[in-house]
């Protein structure tokens, strides 16, 4: 009798516990299912922009000027605006810009980022005044520093949109129109290192992506280095930041930019955006915008 009662009641309790484990399994497999469909997975690669000359982009010296002397014995220094748009990179069509995501991603998620390819020029002259003889005309071309890497991070969210940080050191070539002569500001190379120096490496591989078409042997010059200032209102050129062996970067930011999945099936971003800080700016198109803006027109 005890025995028949035992299985009796023992039945029953086993039942219950493997209803309950079902139940358990079936609310794990229901809610992987749904985070998996709240997650996109987007594999690394390169982001290809265009830079319109319509004044978004810019480049602004104020904080850090041209040093006098930079364009000859007796130039002033410069602390001009200059605004910029793309010159297409070798062999990339109308691109000029080109930012690499490193590290595949599962949204929400982070990886870091490159400027692996930047194209620039002043849309305008810039005007460089002398103490003892006329001022005379540059032209500007902006592209990477040969010492520093571009870098930073990004987080894309499942909302869809990201958010970027990036730590961009530029170079910048200004050439002379009445004669052609060159001269190079290396924000990277700080006030120890010039354009031609054979001991360093450059950051992007040339081979690879190409910044703009060679040019004229350059006159290479340490970059003076951006302010260091608490109060950003009262911007002022700190002199002893030429000291250090590598000047601060511009920061670019942007926040809630959106991105999509497109026709290709890859990540992208669907419309222009607008990266700035105080100094610098740069508008990034997605490629075709200079086509569609012609058509416009």
């Amino acid at each position: 009798m005890k025995e028949i009662t035992r299985r009796l009641y023992t039945k029953p309790v086993m039942f219950g516990l493997s209803l309950l484990v079902g139940m358990v399994l079936l609310v794990g497999l229901f809610v992987t299912a749904n985070s998996r469909a709240a997650t996109t997975y987007i594999p690394a690669g390169d982001d290809r922009f265009e830079t319109t000359g319509n004044g978004e982009t810019y480049h602004n010296f104020q904080a850090s000027p041209v040093p006098a002397g930079f364009f000859g014995p007796t130039s002033l220094a410069y602390s001009g605006l200059v605004p910029l748009e793309g010159v297409p990179l070798p062999g990339q069509g109308d691109v000029d810009t080109i930012i690499r995501r490193n590290q595949a991603v599962y949204t929400p998620g982070s990886t870091s980022i490159q400027i692996v390819g930047l194209s620039l020029r002043s849309i305008n002259p810039i005007s460089v005044s002398y103490s003892d003889r006329p001022s005379e005309a540059w032209s500007v071309r902006v592209g990477l520093s040969d010492f520093q890497a571009s870098t930073g991070t990004m987080s894309i969210g499942d909302g869809g949109t990201f958010d970027s940080s990036l730590n961009v050191f530029p170079k910048f070539t200004f050439t002379r129109l009445s004669d052609g002569a060159t001269k190079v500001l290396d924000t990277g190379g700080g006030s120890g290192l010039t354009a031609g120096s054979s001991s360093l490496a450059a950051s992007v591989d040339d081979s690879e992506i190409s910044p703009f078409e060679p040019e004229p042997a350059p006159t290479a010059a340490p970059a003076p280095c951006r302010a260091i200032e608490a109060d950003f209102a009262n911007l002022a050129t700190d002199s002893s930041a030429a000291a250090s062996t590598s000047c601060a970067p511009v920061t670019l930011t942007s926040t809630n930019s959106p991105w999509q999945i497109c026709g290709n099936g890859q990540f992208c971003i669907p419309r222009p955006i607008t990266e700035q800080e105080l100094l610098a700016s740069h508008n990034a198109s997605p490629p075709g915008t200079k086509k569609a803006a012609a058509v416009v027109r």
